[in-house]
């Protein structure tokens, strides 16, 4: 029978730099672990994979106690998570052998209070990637999304966002009604998207 192992608010570490606050953790073998901030609304996680072999992280839902996003982490790999206020990570190990991770927790933005207008939607636009990646709104601005951040935007309905690829402007998305309010969009989903189409 798998056991697993509760990690809140990251007090069961086995070991932290303070420093540089990245703690290390080794997930037994066949087990696995939940990493979970509910103080924190929404929160960044930076995961490196310090073992010999991939380790399995689901972004899963409390609300529905669902999946909605797995990443395989190949050795020596590293990834940047985006949790939201209702969310919590969870590692698990397959393998007969131990794993490890280091990782750092960073604090998300507060989601800010607006007056909704119905003609607009607000939402925040989120770049997991490790790049920072420029948008092009016309009429509006033109901002860089710093690298695991997200920016919180505005915008009129049918306003649409645009990325530069060479010498193009490929439209990332038209903003439309199915836009939900204080929503977060993933940008990296987008310009994949957009590249694919």
């Amino acid at each position: 029978m798998r056991t697993s192992l509760f990690f809140i608010y990251g007090l069961m570490a086995f070991s932290q730099n303070k420093k540089a606050n990245i703690s290390n953790i080794y997930i037994p073998a066949k087990q696995e672990i939940i990493l979970d901030y509910p103080s924190y609304n929404g929160f960044i996680i930076d995961v490196w994979n310090k073992g010999k072999f991939n380790l399995i992280f689901l972004q899963v839902s409390e609300k529905k106690d669902s999946i909605f996003k797995t990443k395989i982490l190949k050795e020596g790999s590293s990834h940047s998570f985006f949790i939201d206020k209702d969310e919590f990570i969870k590692i698990k190990n397959d393998l007969i052998t131990p794993g490890k991770i280091s990782y750092k927790i960073r604090k998300g933005s507060k989601s800010k209070k607006n007056n909704f207008n119905k003609k607009s939607k607000s939402f925040f636009l989120v770049n997991t990637t490790i790049q920072n990646i420029k948008v092009y709104i016309p009429g509006v601005k033109n901002p860089t999304i710093n690298s695991n951040t997200r920016l919180f935007l505005n915008l009129k309905i049918n306003q649409s966002i645009f990325l530069r690829l060479g010498d193009k402007m490929v439209e990332l998305i038209k903003i439309n009604d199915s836009i939900q309010n204080n929503s977060q969009i993933n940008l990296a989903d987008l310009i994949d998207n957009a590249i694919n189409k």
